[in-house]
């Protein structure tokens, strides 16, 4: 009997610092903080359903920390306030996607683009208890998100100027 304790006080013992173990494994998992430019970095929402409005794409640049590379991001994961990132590899840009040092400091960025009406709707939607829109515009904030092959996540901002001109 005695000994059917401490086995049992043994097996508990493991269980719980296999446990932790796990538990700190999922809790060291955090989100990576990204920095993010997205262009154009003003959205003329009225004439952005035009054919000749600038093109039909948001473009957006992800840089990740050192912890984090970029030929790792999930292009399939990546969100921009919901609306997600083109991933139809009949686009060159999904493809081949860039990969490049854009603000030449050391750390390579990932291009993504984003379908311009889609992201125009979003914006439309935080500004609608404003209409009209000031004057000189407002400025949005967007946020980025999406994951690694690893299971990581990442999140980064950027603002873009909303006009809406008479």
């Amino acid at each position: 009997m005695r000994v059917s304790f401490v086995l049992m006080a043994c097996a508990i013992g493991v269980c719980l610092v296999l446990g932790a173990g796990l538990l700190t494994s999922f809790a060291s998992v955090s989100t990576l903080e990204a920095t993010v430019n997205i262009h154009p970095e003003t959205l003329n929402c009225k004439h952005a359903y035009a054919d000749k409005a600038g093109g039909r794409w948001i473009t957006a640049y992800i840089e990740l920390p050192e912890d984090g590379d970029i030929s790792d991001i999930d292009i399939s994961t990546v969100l921009l306030d919901g609306v997600p990132a083109e991933s139809d590899s009949k686009y060159g840009f999904v493809k081949n996607p860039e990969m490049k040092d854009r603000d030449e400091n050391g750390v390579p960025e990932l291009m993504v683009k984003f379908d311009k009406h889609a992201v125009v709707n979003h914006v439309l939607s935080q500004l609608v208890h404003m209409m009209p829109i000031p004057k000189r515009g407002k400025e949005i904030p967007l946020t980025i998100t999406g994951s690694l092959i690893d299971g990581r996540t990442f999140e980064g901002s950027d603002a873009v100027r909303a006009i809406h001109p008479e």
